[in-house]
């Protein structure tokens, strides 16, 4: 498991998890959804504002 923090964000990937190759994104102790890395878009639908794009790109899981 790697666990990496953000602006407030954590970003969680666990080691054999299912594909497509993704991260779990919690915030305050709180799982607010995955983010695929492969395909680069929200598996559960969150919103994806402002400080997460940021924190995404930051962490190098968002490519623009």
């Amino acid at each position: 498991m790697t666990r990496k923090k953000c602006r407030g964000y954590v970003f969680v990937a666990y080691k054999g998890d299912h594909p497509p190759y993704h991260i779990h994104i919690q915030r305050e102790g709180v799982e607010i959804g995955r983010w695929d890395i492969e395909n680069q878009r929200p598996m559960d639908g969150f919103p994806l504002n402002k400080r997460l794009r940021d924190a995404l790109k930051k962490m190098g899981y968002l490519l623009e």
